[in-house]
């Protein structure tokens, strides 16, 4: 009776113990995929890292710190990890021991009985383990989540990046089509042209001005979807960007599958659902025996004596077939939710592989054969107008088609962009081995 009580005792002391906290897991694990890292501390409101200096502009890397930092929906999620690690703890918690006592009454003597059940033995592990593997699966999860905002808030910062240089040539452009226009009505008046050309050039600088006021609008809903996404929506400052210089890259779809069943955090989590399912169930038939050791005393005489006893509860009737059935389906679900996310892991990665590639190759085809021949053709425009061979007007026709050509070049750009951030997203980790800056 001695050596159950100390064991009871050990393990009591063992169940007091709190689990370690795995924000800083979520932080890490982030940190070694993608470079970026969650702040030490979650605050209520909204907060900026030192390194932010929003005078020179909002980089790439500095919009993923601030949304990491601050994005209320991805901080609700962090809640999680407090929820999960609570059921870890309530998991090592130990059935208190039960004390009665009959009060002598007339001829009753007295009787004190205590009672300590047994089975906290072999179930307390077996519902820790299982809570240990759901505590990791959250982990898992949140990681996952953090990807979907990086890739969310770059795909916002992209949106931005192209409409701050859409509405740039945009105002280059009306500048062109209104000096088109100006100069088309004083040939008009010369006599050197006709009501018709005036009357196209008209409308192309109509056109031109409308398109500037839509892009404007443009601009300012991009700004205001990135700041959401920066978690800074009651902020009040302008949203500037920088503009990066992309590469195009190629990746083998072989190598994104091998790397994305290996390293995406969704996978591994329905993994360890699947392992804790299995725990569950073992700690379901397990369930069926249970029993506690007891200790009575009892006043006989003028003498008061203890004894030791066992109290089983016989599995005849109940031998916990509902729990038993429950866990056996909860198994056969997290195997097939098993499959399920390994599928659409698959699915994503050659979707995004296959968009990447075909935005690489324009983006490649407009840097270097579609842009640089009509840069020379407009240097050689404006060296025939200086040796006097052709009017300013082609001049200026020249520069617009130029002004036209950039524009879809900056979407073949973003079109590259957005899909390098979605393949690294179903991938799991960065696509490149440089790694960028962490939030301090």
């Amino acid at each position: 009776m001695k050596q159950i009580l100390c064991l009871l005792i050990l393990v009591a002391g063992s169940a007091c113990q709190s689990p370690p906290d795995h924000t800083s897991k979520v932080s890490q694990e982030l940190g070694q995929r993608t470079g970026y890292q969650l702040p030490a501390a979650q605050n209520s409101e909204a907060c900026l890292p030192d390194s932010i200096n929003w005078n020179d502009g909002l980089s790439e890397d500095e919009a993923v710190t601030v949304s990491l930092w601050n994005n209320a929906a991805f901080k609700e999620l962090l809640a999680d990890i407090a929820v999960s690690r609570a059921d870890l703890i309530q998991a090592g918690m130990l059935t208190n021991p039960t004390l009665s006592m009959l009060i002598p009454v007339g001829a009753k003597p007295l009787e004190l009985t205590a009672r300590v059940p047994l089975e906290i033995l072999w179930l307390r592990p077996k519902r820790v383990a299982a809570a240990k593997l759901d505590y990791e699966k959250t982990a898992q999860r949140l990681v996952q989540s953090g990807l979907d905002v990086i890739r969310d808030v770059r795909l916002s910062y992209y949106d931005l990046s192209a409409a701050q240089r859409r509405l740039s040539l945009a105002e280059e452009t009306a500048r062109i089509a209104a000096q088109i226009g100006d100069l088309s009505r004083s040939r008009v008046r010369a006599g050197d042209a006709s009501e018709l050309e005036a009357s196209t050039a008209l409308i192309d600088q109509l056109l031109a001005e409308d398109a500037l006021t839509r892009l404007r609008f443009d601009f300012q809903l991009a700004s205001e979807r990135l700041r959401g996404q920066l978690g800074l929506g009651l902020q009040s400052f302008e949203v500037q960007v920088t503009n990066q210089p992309s590469t195009a890259q190629k990746f083998s779809v072989d190598d994104c599958l091998t790397n994305a069943l290996s390293s995406r955090p969704d996978l591994r989590a329905a993994e360890l659902n699947l392992e804790a399912a299995g725990k569950r169930l073992g700690l379901a038939q397990a369930e069926i025996f249970t029993f506690a050791a007891s200790l009575n005393s009892k006043e006989v005489g003028t003498e008061f004596l203890s004894g030791p006893g066992i109290d089983l509860a016989v599995p005849i009737l109940n031998q916990n077939q509902g729990g038993r059935a429950l866990a056996r389906a909860n198994l056969e679900k997290a195997a097939r939710h098993y499959v399920a996310v390994r599928d659409k892991i698959v699915q994503e990665v050659r979707e995004a592989h296959i968009r990447f590639s075909q935005a690489s190759e324009s983006y490649e085809r407009w840097q270097k054969f579609v842009l640089p021949p009509m840069e020379e053709a407009g240097r050689q425009a404006e060296k025939a107008f200086q040796g006097g061979d052709i009017s300013f007007l082609q001049v200026l026709e020249t520069s617009r088609k130029i002004t036209e050509a950039k524009s879809r070049a900056i979407s073949a750009d973003t079109d590259m962009s957005r899909a390098a951030a979605e393949l690294e997203r179903s991938i799991g980790k960065r696509l490149q081995n440089e790694k960028k800056g962490e939030a301090p």
